[in-house]
């Protein structure tokens, strides 16, 4: 079961750094797409530091937050990736821009594998490495 769990351990790393890596790659187009506060392109750049410091806990970090941690981080790239191409948000109250592209490209199709990777694994982690008497009493 160890062998198991660093294992997933590794392959949540690598999800989360290649999303970064797409996210890194994508920011400066975006950089024309602004808001108040921010552009798009620096919150790509957001996304990928978050999902760099994420891949380095779960690695260096043996606890089962840390999946639940990469897990959460997963969903919310995720949820908003899909959501931006079906629904235009429009943030810009908060100082964000509006966030609405409607079209799937090989660098958003990887970016969503790898987040479904990332959070599968990291909710696998979570459930298997939590501590064993919190998993007697549920």
């Amino acid at each position: 079961m160890k062998i198991f769990i660093v294992a997933a351990r590794i392959w949540i790393a690598l999800a989360l750094v290649v999303n970064a890596y797409v996210h890194f790659l994508l920011a400066t187009p975006f950089d024309a797409i602004v808001g108040s506060l921010v552009s798009q392109g620096a919150l790509f750049r957001i996304q990928g530091v978050v999902n760099v410091l994420a891949a380095v806990l779960i690695l260096a970090v043996y606890r089962w937050w840390t999946g639940l941690v990469a897990a959460v981080i997963a969903a919310g790239g995720l949820a908003l990736l899909v959501a931006s191409v079906y629904v235009p948000l429009d943030l810009s109250a908060l100082g964000f821009p509006v966030i609405y592209e409607p079209a799937w490209y090989p660098d958003k199709v990887v970016a969503v594998i790898a987040q479904g990777f990332a959070l599968i694994g990291g909710l696998l982690v979570a459930v298997l490495t939590r501590p064993r008497a919190a998993r007697k009493h549920n």
